[in-house]
């Protein structure tokens, strides 16, 4: 017997279910099965569609499924998710397997609720897992004696970059302390959490591993990654391969710049020229674009055109188009033979749509690591990744080639954290009501943050409940038990499920489709016009329109003459984009050049992003913004030196946190920072600034004059 037969054996039933028709199985799960059957908390780190989802789940389920009884019904193993879709396709994907081995599995989302029926598996979302927390206690008069989620044992965290160094991210770390403290109160049977996480792009996976899973978590990380192409549409070979020969000018050349203007024309004449090189390699191409409106906008343009020239699929995902008209498109994509889905970050995690061929970007993604999630959808079938580059800006351009240098040499940017007391605020809501209809000790919520946060964290923790109390979003009774007041539970929005999330809840206009009556989309606002309206890759007429809702028809002409206006804004620059764009202009990476536009006015190229521009323009007198290259560059006056810029930690600090609310609006502070105190405010944006950070960036910048002759800048000009 194979060393591998024997590792699938170890399993038991599950390794059948799940590996019954593999001849072999692959490295990462080699690697992962034996660690996680043995009991060690696991991080997972390899490339997408290496296996690593089998690798995490199965032996989690066999440890499990040997250590407790699977009756009578209850849950014992939790699958987060970052998203609903990403939600439904792995409950989809373990489903069959699991019944082939007799063990039970579910999901709980806003969408679908299957924690009625107690699945031994449960797949679901941080936000879905705090509302069950806070919501299904199990009393007898009035005594607590059970909860839903008791018997946990096991978790796994999937996609767990992406929820990494955010709000929601910290969130998960609260709802896990909450999880172990169901365990010490003994309402369950486990003797401790099985923690695993699995995740495709990390820099730094040893700091991930010991924030989600203990310092005593193990790292099977497989390195991997297909050989990349670019499109660049010369024939005889239009495809041009990243070798590690290959240096950035040459990528950048093949990297074309679309001006906005052009861009449903050009977009659509290069991927048909994609479409025709091989025609039976390319046939599914998955398109990235930076909005909703221009996915709406673009896949209604590629209806019109392309599927005159092909039989072929063209639809759009993104978060306003229902759920119905997501997994709709979802499934479409994956059984059609010839198909273009033109998507916003919502498909950038790892939803099983079936095979990709080629993946379109429109603009440039945040860094790498996103990059990497998109591009990685590309290739399984061919064997390669192929990438197709829309850049509408020589900065989008830059930032796009450094991107794909980085992804082909395996380079991620470093990863910032700091600690986000805003979740602490809405983990206290959450905390108190999870013990209703009694009272929350104060101890019992200072004991939550010393064992997530540690001890340091006591006296912030007790510095926000008095703020809560006292700003009587809190009511604190006998013997310093806290409750909701009354005017906090009824702030939360949709009878009170607001209060698990820390993200924004508001879904907009519900746009319905007049001919069934299904729910097309949520819309911030009415459409300017009413007919040739571009919605999810289709052409509409509005038919009425009231102030609750949008009743369109569907439209036979796919002329569009307008669009719906959704509830988003332009983020701030991050300073990974930023240096990416230097990096892409072939600049080192202390550069800070000078370009002299006129005799009034020096452009001065910082690359340091939103938020270190914001705190030089407070440093420096007379800088001022410049707002298409916001983030990358500033006017300066002429004659602009750091020589004798006289400043500290100490005084840096202090000038973040004078103008800390300024901060809070660059800055990832969660939804619920208004409500800490002043001095909790200022020192959570310190924290997440990294006043050190940038204090030796501004002391190693080099300043120098570059040539406005010369030919990189003559595009750069042109912005300022």
């Amino acid at each position: 017997m194979t060393k591998d037969q024997n590792i699938v054996k170890s399993l038991g039933v599950v390794g059948d279910a799940f590996y019954g028709g593999f001849e072999n199985l692959s490295d990462v799960q080699r690697q992962a099965i034996p660690q996680i059957l043995s009991g060690k908390n696991v991080l997972v780190a390899s490339a997408t569609a290496s296996g690593k989802t089998e690798a995490i789940v199965a032996p989690l389920i066999a440890r499990t499924r040997q250590r407790v009884s699977p009756r009578p019904p209850a849950i014992r193993v939790l699958i987060v998710a970052p998203t609903r879709a990403l939600v439904n396709d792995l409950s989809a994907r373990i489903e069959a397997p699991l019944a082939n081995a007799g063990i039970t599995s579910g999901r709980q989302t806003g969408d679908h609720r299957d924690k009625g029926r107690s699945p031994f598996v449960l797949v679901t979302t941080p936000e879905s897992l705090d509302s069950m927390l806070a919501r299904d206690t199990r009393l007898e008069r009035g005594v607590i004696v059970d909860h839903l989620l008791a018997g946990v044992t096991a978790i796994f965290i999937d996609e767990a970059h992406l929820l990494d160094g955010t709000h929601r991210g910290d969130q998960l770390c609260w709802l896990l302390g909450r999880l172990r403290r169901l365990q010490r109160l003994r309402l369950s049977s486990g003797s401790g959490l099985h923690l695993c996480a699995g995740s495709a792009t990390v820099s730094d996976p040893a700091g991930l591993a010991t924030r989600l899973l203990g310092t005593d978590a193990v790292i099977v990380q497989v390195p991997g990654t297909r050989e990349i192409e670019v499109f660049g549409g010369r024939h005889p070979d239009p495809w041009f391969a990243l070798h590690p020969s290959v240096d950035m000018a040459a990528v950048r050349t093949m990297l074309e710049i679309i001006p906005p203007a052009d861009l449903n024309r050009s977009a659509a004449e290069r991927i048909w020229q994609a479409l025709s090189t091989e025609r039976d390699l390319i046939r599914k191409i998955l398109v990235f674009v930076p909005s909703r409106s221009l996915s709406d906008e673009l896949s209604t343009y590629f209806a019109k055109v392309l599927s005159r020239r092909r039989q072929m699929a063209i639809l759009a995902h993104h978060g306003s188009l229902s759920r119905n008209f997501r997994e709709r498109a979802e499934r479409e994509f994956g059984t059609s033979r010839d198909a273009v889905l033109v998507a916003t970050t919502t498909l950038e995690v790892g939803i099983d749509i079936g095979d990709v061929d080629l993946v379109a970007l429109v603009g440039a993604p945040s860094g790498t690591r996103s990059l990497l999630q998109r591009i990685g959808r590309a290739g399984r079938r061919i064997g390669c990744t192929r990438v197709l580059g829309f850049p509408r800006t020589e900065i989008e351009r830059a930032a796009l080639a450094s991107m794909l240098i980085s992804a082909r040499d395996g380079l991620l940017e470093k990863e910032g954290h700091g600690r986000r007391w805003s979740v602490f605020v809405q983990q206290v809501a959450s905390f108190v009501a999870q013990n209703r209809p009694h009272l929350r000790r104060r101890s019992d919520l200072l004991d939550l943050a010393r064992d997530v946060c540690g001890e340091d964290s006591i006296g912030t923790a007790n510095a926000i409940i008095e703020a809560l109390v006292r700003e009587e979003y809190l009511v604190e009774g006998r013997q310093r038990r806290l409750g909701l007041s009354g005017s906090w539970a009824d702030s939360f929005d949709d009878e009170g499920r607001g209060m698990h999330t820390n993200f924004s809840t508001g879904l907009g206009i519900p746009v319905i489709n007049a001919s069934t009556g299904d729910v097309v989309a949520h819309v911030s606002q009415r459409p300017g016009g009413d007919k040739g309206l571009a919605l999810g890759g289709q052409s509409w007429d509005l038919q009425e329109a009231t102030h609750d809702e949008l009743l369109l028809k569907p439209r036979d002409s796919a002329t569009v003459k307008g669009g719906f206006r959704y509830a988003a804004r332009s983020g701030p620059v991050e300073k990974e984009y930023a240096t990416h764009v230097q990096r892409g202009w072939e600049l080192r990476g202390h550069d800070a050049p000078l370009l002299h536009i006129s005799k009034k006015l020096t452009c001065w190229f910082h690359f340091g992003g939103t938020a270190y521009q914001t705190l030089l323009c407070d440093l420096i007198p007379n800088l001022r913004p410049i707002h298409r290259l916001s983030g990358l560059a500033v006017a300066s006056p002429t004659g602009l030196s750091l020589d004798n810029l006289a400043i500290d930690d100490t005084v840096l600090r202090q000038a973040v946190e004078n103008r800390f609310e300024d901060f809070e609006r660059v800055l990832s502070v969660g939804r619920y920072q208004n409500y800490l105190p002043d001095q909790c405010r200022r020192a959570v944006v310190v924290d997440l600034f990294d006043v050190s950070a940038f204090y030796h960036w501004l002391h190693t910048r080099h300043l120098w004059t570059m040539k406005s002759s010369d030919n990189r800048w003559s595009q750069m000009t042109a912005d300022v």
